[in-house]
């Protein structure tokens, strides 16, 4: 802790008291008048002082102005060493014309300031004796005079004391020279002194002199105990004590009369604009810390920066803001605020500086003044003043962002370092949501590393933290700053002293305590304080001017103790407009009498008590609203909002409020759009106080909002209506609107906080209940959304619903309510829709009601009608699947999560290798969250686990880390937690989120502390690899399972084992799970069983429960408890009865790999599991649906497809292991699927040309010959290849199949009898991918891993040509041309390249357009046509003769297009996906402007795919837009896979839900769009139809 000065008790404390009193006596008050000044003489220094001689006993009129005319106080008597005073300077040419009256006299009382006696001699070789005689001369004449003002005196002789001490150090240093600069300039002040000194000059000497005799006081005391040669010989720590004491009286001085500018790294240091008088402008120039250079067109330019944008516009935060108030009174704090200077000056100190103090005593001031010094000397960096009142002031996520951005103004270098992190860090791209660690990190470390020199040295201010609402952010953000930076970069604190912050900061940095400085220090500052505030009241001035300061401010001053807001409410109190404040200010301790209680309240009573005097009924009426409106606004809100929300007139409001005028801040008359505020924190504390409930005053938070969320109701039932946005087109996002858009403040307002006043007014209550419910099921709802839409806050439409419904399941003990259920529902579709909804406030109407109300989903809703908007016709897929999310290019997923709200699922996805482990984030809906980018590790990802409250996601790796994650930016919220030795399989937090436990293959469970990272307790140590870990839901006990095929049950309380092993599996235990009351264990193991075990004895109660036929890898029980869910390697997922063990359902079935991970959402309704057959499924967990689709289609991705000689059939084969056979006319399954032994996937496939057989290519490396009229096995499978195969294809002539094989081959095959034929064809030097005849049979292409292309001759002895090279990436895809003269060949670069078949040299240059990888390529069978598909999802046509786009990309697919096949009988193509889609497609028409023909009857329906192809787009962003870029619908990404989107899609088949857009009424859009609610005359049929 922080030494303050003057802390300790002192012997000559009552003398100070004295001192402080007379320190304050007023001399310009006398009515002895001044004489005028003399001629002045200079000295030695070039300084001009006094007459030509001065004796030791002064007579007016015989010196200096400022000695003269006094009144006749007793002057103060100052302690003197003349043993220590200094011989004159040796060798000056000229000596001073002030004679030292102490040559020959001592003066009396003046006694030794170092000991007792007076025999200590200082050698004369002192730095003092060289420089500082001549200054000292005119200091002591100074002190010396007996008719001088006691502050001028005082800071004379305190300087005095210490220069005396500072000259026996004996040596010199540049701490010295600066001080002695500035006490030349000093004394000039001092020696030409006007006749009337301004009084707020006085009160800077009266704070400077007081600080110098504590400094004095202090010295004397650390000098009282030393003998006479340690009084002289000073210590090396004696050395560094007078160096520290030096720069603290430069920087007392500094603080006290100067002022400075810094600019291009020079300093100019002058005095204070209020000593006019100093005849020669006497400046100090300084060379200024490194770094700072004219920076005006730097400024400018990140002023306009977009990318600083992204760090928020967050306004008001800055020292400099004036409306929280100004910093402290000239002449006070001035030793605390010289440490400070210290402390940030010096860049050997700790980086951290904590300031804490109870509320009130001036935390804020000290801020805004150091902040003020700080800039003045070059070393501002930025600051952010914390305020409850505030929403953006009160976010802790909102500090470093903000921070961030002033620092790049202060330092444009900065400025463009932070500019190129925003831009190239993908992490950053939310930088107000990263967790509060990566922020430090990377938007204030990283681009200042960059940057800063070691010159540099900047300090950051973060005042009033504890206004700050999230406390255990609070203590995130003191962690991340705790960590010392690299960089000449400081960080200044203040606080409350509460525990949390405490307990951070106890450790960290420096620390101080306001409160712990002595009660006369700090009365002195509030007696400067009150001083100067009453000295600008004419009224108390005037009548007091000839004693001023009067005893009444020192009773005021005795009255506020330590708290400076006391002193400034008394004073607003007395000087308030609705008394008379001489009266006030004459009485105001008398009619303050309960000293014992906080001297706050004592104010705050007599306040309040007063303010309700002698008002009616309802003038109290009034007064209490506008309190109870002031304590529950969530912002504050302007006089003209509060007559709007209390239902009265402005003028009322402010009359109600005068009384107030004292604690609450109101405009000026005139500026109603100002803000109403509190002066400070305590008073909010004070009228809510339970202590204060028999007051008229007092408020009950809860009533308080509950008259609040009244108001809002009133307002949004007046206000609310449909196109409330005022939007003026719906072709346009909210940003673009020829008007900006904009709601009149009160309904701002309300629909933004309306729903946090209903909860803190108690949703327990049944009014509330029924008030709420009947607003959610009212049509202002929509108009609600609109307005949200209009002010840019439409997350809080789905945030708070989501309070709203946690808030009614939580009071109703998990019962489902009509409000909790509501609410929930409500906020599901906003947060779904919340992009339409946001961009564009007509496609609230237009684009999200239409498809969310053709899912049917949450019938409770009730939804707006709507006549003239798109009809969405949605066909849902069968069975429980839901929702199907292909994770491409992963291997699969090991583990997932549901978040607590259930709203967000995490995954763990492992790759092939590095960069490819990683933690993923997805909405229930199935798209990727886009704001939380993946989580990347080193190694495989094993375990994942959600923070109880949401905001952090703790994972496990082979690395043998933990790592913990902010679940809102996806970036690391501390360093990995590294103690165990081995693989960490299993992580889980505890229920109150404080904890994290982690099983490894070291065979230990190890517990963490969840916000330090540190290890709690001692490792549980078991005899084998632990898997799974789970915490009892009280978080006494964790379970874990083991590869020794035990589960034990650990007691946290003691450490230790509470029992177990528990026995009975015969596998290892691959998953643990407590059951929602705690009662029961349920396990699934590597024996293929699930049991379940009594938790508190070990006994087993259920089970074993058979079905799976593999390693059952993981098990959960349902929210209630009722139901256990099992996966197992067996690709299945099995519900339970979890007090029966009997199977609840069939077997969920749809997955072709090994199914790891298992979860029930919190609310019970859906099961996800992720296998690695690259998939996350969705599953509805209702009981009454089937179990399995029994529609046709794939379940995997289509990796070959194929059409029939005739074109009649079609058939696809699919990673799922099946062939399937399509009717290509009516999309019907001609037979049942061939399924693979083993369920092997299919990656090829070709019809033989006689139509007769389907050959197909597998992963196990055959292939296999099928019937096409039977689907029966045509002849054994062809074995020979090694590795898989990956393509195949028949002869023209049908006797042989080529198959290309991972193996580097290519195998030539008997199509009649599977044998082999010849040797294979070796010549790649990687995998081949595809292979394709020549049309005469003659010759073979192929392409490879090996990024090349090859022709194989069959004529002869099967030579291979030379490689045909051009592509930079693997070739996936080849094919002749019909006439044999062209190979085209698609590649992962991007491109497709044109050969000219019998030179083998590329033709022309390589066709480009994909953004993508090129999957597939085939001519068309006139060869005038290549179409390709690709992994960015499309398909294109290009003209096979100049390599042209023949249209736009044909876009359907949800994901990475496999492969394409030309009908061979009509004009069109077929498609198959990852998405695991067959679609067939019409070529694009020649005219693809032709619009479809309206009809003129609404009865013939128009949908979006009669439209032809190109006339539109659909983006990655979901909307639909015409060539003018117009939005015209927007699709959510659950419907885009299945939607029929242009006129080419014929046809979708596959297990997918389908989405049909009818726009036949669809004629409200455009400027039009307000007439949606409209039904549609035929004439607006016929004219209205889409603008594309």
């Amino acid at each position: 802790m922080t030494e303050i000065p003057g802390k300790k008790k002192s012997k000559v404390k009552g003398g100070l008291m004295k001192r402080i009193k007379d320190t304050f006596r007023k001399g310009s008050g006398s009515k002895t008048p001044r004489s005028e000044s003399p001629s002045l003489a200079t000295n030695a220094e070039g300084f001009k002082l006094g007459g030509p001689s001065i004796q030791s006993h002064h007579e007016p009129g015989a010196g200096p102005a400022f000695l003269d005319g006094r009144s006749n106080q007793e002057s103060l008597e100052v302690p003197l060493n003349p043993q220590l005073a200094c011989d004159e300077p040796r060798g000056e040419a000229k000596r001073p014309l002030i004679k030292d009256s102490r040559d020959d006299t001592e003066p009396e009382g003046v006694s030794s300031a170092l000991s007792p006696e007076a025999d200590i001699s200082v050698p004369s070789e002192g730095i003092g004796s060289k420089i500082y005689g001549s200054v000292k001369t005119t200091l002591r004449l100074v002190v010396e005079m007996g008719d001088v003002f006691p502050p001028v005196k005082s800071t004379a002789a305190g300087l005095l004391f210490i220069f005396d001490l500072i000259d026996a150090y004996g040596e010199n240093h540049e701490e010295f020279n600066k001080l002695l600069e500035r006490v030349k300039v000093l004394s000039a002040i001092l020696t030409s002194c006007p006749k009337n000194v301004p009084e707020e000059v006085l009160d800077r000497f009266r704070g400077l002199s007081l600080t110098l005799h504590e400094k004095e006081l202090l010295l004397k005391q650390k000098l009282e105990n030393r003998s006479k040669v340690e009084r002289v010989i000073l210590s090396t720590q004696d050395k560094e004590e007078v160096i520290k004491l030096t720069q603290e009286i430069k920087m007392i001085i500094e603080i006290a009369v100067f002022t400075s500018v810094t600019q291009n790294e020079v300093r100019t240091i002058q005095a204070v604009s209020d000593i006019k008088w100093l005849k020669h402008h006497v400046t100090i120039i300084e060379q200024a810390s490194g770094g700072l250079r004219n920076m005006e067109k730097d400024i400018e330019f990140l002023r306009k920066s977009e990318l600083l944008r992204k760090l928020g516009e967050v306004e008001g935060a800055e020292y400099d803001n004036q409306k929280r108030g100004g910093g402290c009174t000239p002449g006070t704090r001035i030793s605390l605020l010289a440490t400070l200077l210290i402390w940030a000056m010096d860049r050997d100190s700790a980086h951290l500086f904590w300031l804490s103090g109870p509320a009130g005593t001036g935390k804020t001031a000290v801020s805004k003044t150091f902040c003020a010094q700080l800039a003045q000397r070059g070393t501002y960096g930025a600051s952010f003043l914390c305020s409850v009142q505030e929403k953006d002031l009160h976010d802790v996520y909102l500090i470093i962002p903000t921070v961030a951005k002033i620092l790049a103004e202060e330092r444009p270098d900065f400025g463009r370092a932070l500019e190129q992190v925003l831009l190239n860090d993908r992490s950053c791209r939310s930088p107000k949501t990263m967790s509060l660690d990566d922020q430090y990190s990377k938007l204030i470390l990283e681009p200042a590393s960059k940057v800063f020199t070691p010159d540099d040295l900047l300090v950051v201010c973060i005042d009033a933290l504890d206004e700050c609402k999230d406390k255990g952010a609070i203590g995130k953000l003191l962690h991340a700053l705790s960590r010392k930076p690299n960089v000449p970069l400081k960080f200044f604190l203040t606080s409350r002293p509460e525990i949390a912050l405490r307990t951070s900061l106890q450790s960290s940095g420096r620390q101080l305590r306001l409160y712990d400085i002595e009660e006369h220090v700090v009365k002195a500052d509030v007696m400067l304080f009150l001083t100067e505030q009453f000295r600008a009241v004419p009224a108390i001035y005037e009548a007091h001017k000839d004693t001023w300061p009067p005893p009444e401010i020192e009773a005021i001053a005795d009255f506020s103790g330590k708290l400076f807001i006391v002193a400034f409410t008394a004073f607003k109190y007395i000087t308030a407009p609705n008394g008379v404040c001489l009266e006030r200010f004459k009485h105001f301790v008398q009619r303050s009498p309960d000293l014992g209680s906080s001297p706050v309240n004592t104010l705050y009573d007599g306040i309040m008590t007063e303010a309700f005097q002698d008002l009616h009924r309802d003038e109290q009426g009034l007064l209490r609203s506008c309190l109870s409106l002031l304590v529950s606004a969530q912002k504050p809100l302007s006089p003209y909002d509060y007559g709007k929300l209390l239902n009265t007139d402005t003028c009322l409001v402010r009359e109600a409020f005068k009384a107030l005028h004292s604690v609450v801040q109101v405009p000026d008359e005139g500026v109603d759009g100002g803000s109403i505020s509190i002066y400070h924190a305590s008073f909010v504390d004070y009228v809510t106080s339970p202590t204060q409930r028999k007051q008229k005053w007092t408020m009950e938070k809860a009533v308080a909002h509950a008259a609040t969320g009244d108001a809002c109701f009133r307002i949004m039932n007046s206000m609310l209506c449909f196109g409330i946005s005022g939007a003026q087109t719906s072709y346009l996002s909210n940003d673009e609107q020829p008007t900006p858009l904009k709601l009149e403040s009160e309904l701002t307002y309300a629909c933004t906080t309306w729903g946090d006043h209903a909860i803190y007014a108690g949703l327990e209550s049944e009014t509330w209940k029924q008030k709420v419910v009947a607003f959610l099921r009212g049509e202002k709802v929509w108009y609600w959304l609109e307005a949200l839409s209009a002010v840019k806050a439409v997350n809080y439409g789905y945030t708070v619903l989501w309070k709203i419904s946690k808030a009614g399941l939580h009071i109703y003990e998990a019962t489902s309510t009509e409000l909790q259920t509501l609410s929930n529902d409500l906020g599901d579709l906003v947060h779904a829709y919340e992009t339409p909804i946001a961009h564009s406030a007509p496609h609230l109407y237009l684009s999200a009601i239409p498809f969310f109300h053709a899912l049917g989903a949450a019938p409770h809703i009730s939804i707006l009608s709507l006549e003239s908007v798109p009809i969405v016709h949605h066909l849902p897929g069968t069975g429980r699947e839901m929702v199907s999310i292909n994770l491409e290019t992963y291997t699969g997923c090991d583990c997932l999560v549901f978040s607590p709200d259930g709203k967000y699922i995490a995954a763990a996805i492992n790759g092939n290798g590095p960069g490819t482990y990683s933690v993923i984030v997805y909405t229930r809906g199935g798209h990727r969250a886009p704001e939380i980018p993946a989580m990347m590790h080193p190694d495989h990802v094993r375990s994942i686990a959600y923070s109880p409250n949401g905001r952090c996601i703790a994972s496990a790796s082979e690395d043998g880390a933990v790592r913990i994650w902010d679940a809102q930016t996806g970036t690391p919220a501390c360093e990995p937690l590294r103690d165990h030795t081995g693989t960490v399989y299993v992580v889980a937090y505890s229920p109150d989120g404080r904890y994290i436990a982690s099983g490894s293959a070291d065979n230990t469970v190890r517990l963490w502390d969840a916000q330090t990272g540190m290890p709690v307790l001692q490792p549980f140590m078991s005899s084998n690899t632990i898997g799974s870990v789970a915490y009892s839901p009280d978080g006494q006990d964790v379970v874990s399972g083991s590869a020794d095929n035990t589960l034990r049950i650990w007691d946290l309380q003691t450490g230790r084992a509470a029992f177990g092993p528990i026995t009975g599996h015969t596998g290892i235990v691959s998953s643990v799970a407590y059951s929602p009351d705690g009662k029961h264990i349920v396990s699934g193991s590597y024996d293929s069983t699930v049991r379940i075990w009594d938790a508190c004895t070990g006994q087993a109660t259920v089970g074993p429960m058979t079905g799976h036929t593999d390693n059952v890898r993981s098990v959960a029980f349902s929210p209630d408890g009722r139901f256990v869910v099992s996966c197992s390697n067996d690709k299945t997922v099995q519900i339970w009865d979890a007090r029966t063990g009997k199977a609840a359902s069939e077997r969920l079935k749809g997955h072709v790999a090994a199914v790891i991970s298992v979860a029930y959402s919190p609310d019970g309704k859906c099961i996800a599991t992720g296998a690695l057959d690259n998939t996350i499924r969705f599953w509805d967990a209702q009981m009454h649906r089937p179990a399995s689709n029994s529609a046709a289609g794939h379940s995997a991705t289509i990796w070959g497809i194929a059409y029939s000689p005739n074109g009649k059939f079609l058939a696809s084969g699919s990673h799922d292991g099946t062939v399937q056979v399509w009717d290509a006319q009516t999309g019907d399954l001609s037979f049942p699927p061939i399924r693979m032994d083993n369920n092997m996937p299919v990656n090829s496939i070709a019809y033989s040309p006689d139509g007769e057989y389907l050959a197909c290519s597998l992963d196990d490396g055959d292939v296999c010959l099928w019937h096409t009229q039977t689907g029966k096995p045509a002849s054994d499978a062809m074995s020979g290849h090694t590795k898989v195969v990956w393509s195949v294809a028949f002869s023209p002539d049908g006797s042989t199949i080529v198959s290309g094989s991972g193996d580097k081959t290519a195998r030539l095959w008997d199509a009649r009898t599977g044998e082999p034929r010849g040797e294979p064809l070796s010549g790649h030097t990687d995998e081949v991918n595809a292979v394709a005849w020549s049309p005469d049979g003659k010759s073979l292409v192929s392409g490879a891993d090996d990024k090349t292309v090859r022709v194989w001759d069959l004529t002869g002895a099967q030579r291979v040509f030379d490689p045909m090279a051009g592509h930079t990436a693997i070739v996936w895809s080849v094919a002749y041309s019909p006439d044999g003269r062209h190979i085209v060949s698609g590649s992962d670069d991007k491109t497709i390249r044109l050969w000219d078949a019998k030179t083998r040299q590329p033709i022309g240059k390589p066709i480009t357009g994909h953004t993508e990888g090129v999957n597939t390529v085939v001519y068309s069978h006139d060869g005038n046509c290549i179409a390709s598909g690709s992994d960015d999802c499309t398909i294109r046509l290009w003209d096979a003769q100049t390599g042209e786009p023949l249209s736009s990309p044909i876009i359907g697919h949800g994901s990475s297009v496999t492969s394409v096949a030309f009908s061979p009988t009509d004009g069109r193509i077929a498609s198959g996906s990852v998405d695991s889609t067959l679609r067939i497609w019409k070529l694009p028409q020649e005219n693809p402007t032709q619009m479809p023909r309206i009809p003129p009857t609404l009865h013939v329906p128009v949908y979006l795919h009669d439209y032809p192809h190109g006339v539109y787009t659909i983006g990655s962003d979901g909307w639909i837009r015409n060539s003018a870029g117009h939005l015209l619908l927007w699709v959510p990404y659950t419907h885009r896979t299945g939607l029929y989107s242009s006129a080419s899609l014929e046809r979708i088949i596959g297990n997918i839900a389908t989405t049909k857009v009818e726009l036949t009424k669809a004629v409200a859009h455009g400027e039009n769009w307000l007439k949606c609610r409209d039904t549609p005359s035929r004439g607006e049929a016929h004219y209205g139809p889409w603008p594309v």
